[in-house]
């Protein structure tokens, strides 16, 4: 052999010794399957503890066009569609409104609560849940955008187990800020 094919042969070998397959997705930013651990619902706070800073709702229109874009990424998927439920809208809503208040992104509220906590608080009993969150796409459809183009994101929104959606959007710096809850209740 040359020398040349016996380097070609080696960097061959080590290619695919070194190689490992495709990689593995990273675990999805929130997600929670039931648990008969959980907390019964009630609020995530003791009431009367802070002054009223209640968010204004979601508009009807926002959260339409949200789930409207999800729904037909998932029917592509085949998945069936997930509804719009008002108490998932207010626990979407309060969430997006604690984090443009903040200007920070994150699941956790600034109160500690977990997306689960928060649902319960909103009248929700949730079974499996999960919480996309994105600040500054300036619609709806460009939320979604965001969301699809993230494998980690794009996993939630394509899980079929989902049946029930809340939409939160809210202005601030660095905003407009969105959640996106998607759950399965029991």
């Amino acid at each position: 052999m040359t020398g040349t094919s016996t380097a070609t042969l080696a960097l061959g070998a080590a290619l695919l010794v070194g190689w490992a397959g495709p990689p593995v997705p990273m675990p999805p930013p929130y997600r929670e399957a039931p648990s008969s651990l959980l907390p019964p619902p009630g609020p995530a706070r003791p009431r009367g503890t802070t002054t009223d800073t209640r968010p204004s709702p979601v508009r009807d229109d926002l959260a339409a066009r949200v789930v409207d874009a999800v729904n037909k990424q998932r029917s592509q998927a085949d998945c069936g569609p997930v509804r719009l439920r008002s108490s998932l809208n207010r626990a979407a809503q309060r969430h997006s409104a604690d984090m443009a208040r903040r200007q920070r992104l994150t699941h956790t509220g600034s109160d500690g609560s977990s997306p689960a906590a928060r649902m319960r608080d909103a009248g929700y009993h949730p079974g499996h849940i999960a919480e996309n969150i994105a600040a500054g796409p300036g619609t709806p459809e460009a939320a979604v955008r965001v969301w699809i183009d993230s494998p980690e994101h794009r996993a939630i929104i394509l899980t079929c187990r989902y049946i029930h959606a809340g939409v939160g959007v809210a202005q601030g710096s660095g905003g407009p800020w969105w959640t996106l809850d998607l759950a399965t209740g029991y």
